[in-house]
């Protein structure tokens, strides 16, 4: 998924493009852009990568296709005008033109399609807009009885329609794509067109508001004062409609005014609508629509709900994730480290609960200290964090060798997981280049407050290394997870379930194990691991991270299948791709110990030590792989990756002597393992 604001690129773009009308190109997209917004369109297949408002450098979509009858053309040949491109499709049965032209603040996409056959063709136009790698608030597919779609995003809104009628002959919204589907005949040598727009703006109610003036549909303004608490201004707060049921109807933003208009079409019975803010942590008590003069918003004092957190480690920088108690406009200053002097400012216009911002155009392989600002938006209290310090990666060419430190399960007990990473920072002198961890980070995923005291307990580290993360089955799937930080685009849920990023001389693979081997989403999984695999197969080490191991000697619950040489599904499916391709290293959680198998050349190392309840009984037999485990200890794996070797320390921090008083533990600093894995 595209980052929030990457100002220093905007920047450049904004020069180039923004002036007026303009096509250019930028890597692998054509860029089509005005004073109002900025889409790429793929070279490679003619289709929109990402569509974004000029306001705020986020794409409020990611991925779009055009289907006729089931095929997906791709492209011959290309077209250009002052405002316009077309991507010429010339197939057996058909001929067909995709032509996108911006108009102010819409974006119209015009497909002719002409037969080339002598017969009549009855056909099915399906046009598919993802926005599965965000994180919609609200989505319509109706605006009165006719089949739109608009869609609001915490950055913006947009809307999409047909350009000369009112509405498609079907849309399909759900929490994945949309998808309009049009039926044609197609005469013998015939031809058809069909226009559509997508248009951006601030608020679902602006674009309906747009729909209906396009169309002639009569509307009243209805029009509520914001008030807060603390006297400040409401600009830019999300009020929504309800219906009598409690169901979301519009939503809109309070404008400099200090007022949130909804235009609201004759006809419809408003009696029982009620109004309220729902914007983040920011929630008013629900007024009548029709009734109250305004809305009353109390606010309190503002803090980091999720402190920051580093992820994405690049050449050229890093993305900071945070989230606010209460949502806030955000400044990044960067710092070169050498001489102080400020290298970089990136500015949040947005008022925002979720800030993922990327730091970029920074140097490789340096130094760098950042301070984060919250503006005091809507509250009486600015926050300010530190300065802290990070690292950017070198080029791969320049790595001869690197560290990385796993460290496992931390779930409930925040306070054992707040020592582990205190004794992280102070034994490894934060020279490490990540952290990888593998899975179990709270112990009940779908709860922010279990989230809040994640970040709490790991913020002097993740302050500072990037971590690289891995769903386990305590994170339930749940999007806290997934807005909780970005990572590598991959595959699968917001498209970072599953993912893989190098590193010198090391390609690492990170998969869900929680998927069962029933889920379409199995399959998927399993060609993708092939295929990265298989492109990446010039890299010394590989290491593939997942939560479930494969075979275990605990029965802290019972009998498992883990216990068992032939495993679990996973291992079943895996295994054999594992050693197909060569992979070195197995890194797992789950198991809340240490444990360690050599299998096929395979390192296998299982570490759960990060804080959460200790494993007490592991009574399976051991298999003829198993070679080490040790229980009782919270621990944490340093990797030391040189150019033909690596080697593992495990490193225990503490000794919990009785399971019954897990917060009662005695400080030591052991080496419990240590071992070298060659290349084969």
């Amino acid at each position: 998924m595209k980052k929030y604001f990457i100002i220093t690129f905007f920047a450049i773009l904004s020069v180039i493009f923004f002036s007026a009308d303009v096509i250019s190109s930028y890597q692998n997209n054509y860029i089509l852009s005005n004073n109002y917004l900025t889409t790429g369109i793929s070279k490679e297949n003619g289709y929109i990568t990402f569509f974004k408002s000029n306001e705020a450098n986020q794409s409020l979509f990611t991925n779009h296709k055009i289907l006729i009858s089931g095929v997906e053309f791709q492209k011959n040949v290309i077209e250009t005008s002052e405002d316009s491109i077309s991507f010429i499709y010339d197939q057996n049965d058909f001929k067909v033109v995709n032509t996108y032209t911006l108009q102010g603040q819409n974006l119209l996409l015009s497909t002719m399609i002409t037969s080339k056959t002598e017969t009549k063709k009855r056909i099915q136009m399906n046009e598919i807009i993802d926005y599965s790698d965000t994180f919609p608030f609200f989505i319509k597919s109706k605006v009165l009885n006719n089949y739109v779609l608009v869609l609001q995003q915490d950055y913006g809104s947009f809307g999409y329609f047909p350009a000369d009628d009112q509405t498609f002959q079907r849309v399909i919204a759900n929490d994945e794509m949309t998808t309009s589907i049009s039926f044609f005949t197609l005469e013998p040598q015939g031809l058809l067109e069909f226009t559509r727009v997508i248009t951006i703006g601030e608020s679902v109610s602006e674009i309906e508001k747009r729909y209906y003036d396009k169309f002639g549909i009569d509307y009243k303004t209805i029009e509520k004062n914001i008030i807060l608490s603390n006297e400040k201004s409401a600009e830019g707060m999300r009020v929504v409609l309800e219906d009598r049921l409690g169901t979301i109807q519009d939503v809109q933003l309070v404008d400099d005014k200090g007022k949130a208009e909804f235009y609201l079409p004759y006809g419809e019975d408003y009696e029982n609508f009620q109004l309220k803010v729902d914007f983040g942590n920011l929630k008013s008590e629900s007024v009548s629509l029709l009734g109250a003069e305004g809305l009353f918003v109390e606010v309190g004092e503002n803090y980091f709900y999720y402190k920051p957190f580093l992820t994405n480690k690049e050449e050229d920088g890093v993305t900071i994730n945070f989230r606010m108690a209460v949502p806030a406009r955000s400044t990044v200053e960067v710092y070169d480290s050498d001489n102080e002097a400020k290298v970089l400012e990136i500015q949040n216009e947005f008022p925002l609960e979720y800030h993922y911002i990327e730091l970029s155009d920074l140097q490789p392989d340096s130094f760098y200290e950042y301070v984060i600002n919250v503006e005091d938006t809507y509250t009486l209290n600015e926050v300010k964090t530190e300065k802290r310090a990070f690292k950017t990666k070198p080029l791969d060419e320049n790595i001869n060798t690197f560290r990385f430190i796993v460290y496992g399960d931390t779930q409930i007990y925040d306070e054992r997981h707040a020592y582990v990473v205190k004794r992280i920072v102070e034994d490894s002198d934060l020279n490490a280049a990540f952290i990888l961890k593998p899975g179990d980070h709270t112990e009940e995923g779908t709860s922010e407050n279990s989230w809040s005291k994640f970040f709490e307990s790991a913020y002097p580290l993740s302050s500072q290394i990037p971590y690289y993360m891995v769903l386990g089955n305590h994170e339930r799937n749940s999007i806290l997870y997934y807005r909780a930080f970005e990572l590598p685009s991959g595959g699968g849920d917001y498209s970072k379930r599953w993912y893989s990023f190098d590193y010198g001389n090391s390609h690492f693979v990170i998969l869900d194990s929680n998927i069962l081997e029933s889920s379409n989403l199995y399959e998927k999984q399993m060609e993708w691991l092939e295929e990265d695999l298989k492109n990446n197969n010039d890299k010394k080490f590989i290491f593939v991270a997942f939560h479930h191991p494969f075979w275990t000697t605990a029965t802290e619950y019972g009998s498992m299948e883990e216990n068992l040489p032939e495993g679990h599904f996973n291992t079943k499916n895996w295994l054999p791709i594992f050693k197909k391709y060569g992979v070195d290293v197995v890194i797992n959680g789950h198991i809340h110990a240490y444990e360690r198998y050599f299998k096929d050349g395979i390192m296998f190392i299982t570490s759960g030590g990060g804080g959460a309840k200790l494993n007490t009984n592991h009574g399976a037999d051991p298999l003829p792989w198993h070679v080490k485990h040790v229980l009782g200890k919270l621990h944490y794996l340093i990797f030391d990756v040189y150019e033909d070797s690596i080697k593992v320390t495990v490193k225990a921090v503490a000794r919990v002597d009785n399971p019954l008083f897990p917060n009662q533990y005695t400080s030591i600093d052991e080496v419990i393992d240590e071992f070298y894995i060659y290349k084969k």
